[in-house]
């Protein structure tokens, strides 16, 4: 039997924990991958190594990264986020944090460059630079957004082992399909599952579209 306030529910933690993981990294990835996309450093070469290796780092794997860092016996244990919607933010945030990034570095490279000495020139800053390569690409952005969105809302293992699936609180759509389908409650499960295609499918279709754009 579907159960329609707790399908409502599962779509809202879910989309709360997602945009909030999505708006944080992205902001995080601006401010990180610009200083390093326009620095040079000793290790800039090895940093860029590493992150590119972490975007294809077991969900779970993170989320156990995470719940080492905030049990009661972890060094972020006063905090008391575990099993809360805070846990499972930063669970989502690891995830994905590595895959902005590594595409906010790849394109400031690239783009970068070709008119850095000509602005300098014309006395314009670093700063300058970076408002004219955020103000020149927004779709690209809103791209990055995105990925990083359909990425996070999809996850299951590090939401599951940060925030423990607790109904009413931490129980988002792919633990709920989860869930239910070992209950042999098929129809939640298919419901659920069919919203989730259908957003991812809507990502999908709007990555595609910014990609013409550009």
């Amino acid at each position: 039997m579907l159960n329609y306030n707790q399908v409502i529910e599962s779509i809202f933690i879910s989309l709360y924990v997602s945009l909030f993981s999505t708006l944080l990294a992205f902001i995080t990835s601006i401010i990180l991958g610009y200083w390093i996309a326009i620095n040079s450093f000793q290790l800039k070469k090895i940093i860029i190594s590493i992150l590119g290796s972490l975007t294809s780092i077991p969900p779970v794997c993170a989320g156990l990264l995470v719940y080492l860092l905030i049990s009661r016996s972890g060094p972020l244990g006063w905090m008391e986020i575990l099993y809360t919607p805070t846990a499972m933010i930063v669970a989502q945030f690891v995830i994905i944090l590595p895959i902005m990034m590594t595409l906010i570095i790849q394109y400031v490279e690239v783009e970068y460059p070709p008119f850095k000495e000509e602005l300098i020139s014309y006395g314009a800053s670093k700063f300058d630079l970076i408002k004219l390569l955020l103000k020149n690409r927004s779709s690209f952005y809103l791209t990055i957004l995105l990925i990083g969105f359909g990425r996070a809302i999809s996850e299951y293992g590090a939401a599951a082992i940060v925030g423990g699936s607790i109904d009413h609180v931490t129980r988002n759509m792919t633990a709920m399909i989860a869930l239910e389908t070992a209950k042999g409650n098929i129809l939640t499960g298919v419901v659920l599952g069919l919203i989730l295609i259908s957003i991812s499918l809507v990502i999908s279709f709007m990555i595609n579209f910014l990609k013409d754009k550009n």
